[in-house]
């Protein structure tokens, strides 16, 4: 109960972080601790954050698959050690590369039950408590894959979407409320998001004149990424307390994050302006004769 009453008696915020064995996770983590802000960092295996624990962290094992009793269970102790959650971070997930054909029904199913399903599994379990304490922040981390699909990472590109849309409608639905829901879409950062890519076991060579351009592509990026994960947690970490660079600011509902994903969407917005103006006239010749 301490615990509680030091949480909610100061701009000292919990965080509820998945994902945090490595990456943005983690780094986000650090951040949070190096603010001073109390963290519960999540894996699948608590062995892999023994050095969140010795930085402050409370750890947690955690899969967002789990069925929705256990992740009760979960939380429920979770929130009982610092008596709150202020702020969700919904950041495990993974990249499954291959073709649409290629990627089998359980490839698919797995791929979505963590980046997707396991969002909403996750909101399922944490809301009560925000909606209880009518305040929180809800931070699913998107990609700018959720702007433009490609060939080979067109099922993750399917879950980015899929979590867009999410995060646009739980945002209406818990505004009221004062909690805010947001999606940072992340460029290309220096993690190991890319060398632990999931790649389809069936390979189909007529496609790979689509595919193997994108598969080098990849494989080249890893180690060369822009982005740093360091200095992306520390803004996100400010955007989501509203402190330094994000004091005064309104989260959006999404959040095109770091210089390429900033570029990708302009690209991607230019790509659908384009797309209107060519065809806008003649698609809306379809309404009644009695309508305006």
């Amino acid at each position: 109960m301490a615990a509680s009453t030091t949480a909610s008696s100061s701009s000292q915020k919990v965080w509820f972080i998945t994902g945090c064995s490595s990456g943005i996770g983690r780094e986000l983590a650090l951040a949070a601790l190096a603010r001073g802000d109390k963290v519960i960092a999540t894996a699948r295996s608590a062995a892999k954050l023994d050095d969140l624990v010795q930085r402050g962290a409370h750890t947690v094992a955690l899969d967002v698959t789990w069925a929705d009793d256990v992740l009760h269970k979960t939380i429920v102790d979770a929130v009982a050690v610092y008596g709150r959650i202020d702020i969700l971070v919904n950041n495990a997930g993974y990249v499954l590369q291959g073709a649409m054909e290629e990627c089998s029904a359980q490839e698919v199913f797995d791929l979505f039950n963590t980046n997707v399903f396991g969002v909403l599994n996750m909101v399922r379990a944490v809301m009560p408590y925000l909606r209880a304490q009518k305040s929180g922040v809800v931070a699913n981390i998107g990609s700018l894959a959720a702007w433009r699909s490609h060939a080979t990472t067109g099922m993750y590109c399917a879950t980015k979407f899929a979590t867009a849309g999410i995060t646009e409608g739980l945002r209406e639905e818990v505004a009221h409320l004062g909690i805010e829901v947001t999606s940072i879409d992340l460029g290309s950062f220096r993690t190991e998001l890319a060398a632990n890519m999931v790649v389809s076991k069936r390979n189909i060579p007529e496609l790979d004149a689509a595919t193997n351009p994108v598969r080098e592509f990849l494989s080249s990026l890893h180690g060369k990424q822009p982005g740093d994960p360091v200095k992306a947690a520390k803004l996100i970490s400010e955007l989501l307390t509203k402190t330094g660079r994000g004091a005064g600011r309104t989260l959006p509902p999404r959040l095109a994050f770091g210089k390429d994903s900033v570029a990708y969407v302009k690209d991607a917005l230019e790509r659908s302006q384009k797309m209107l103006d060519e065809w806008s006239e003649i698609v809306s010749t379809t309404n009644h004769d009695d309508t305006a």
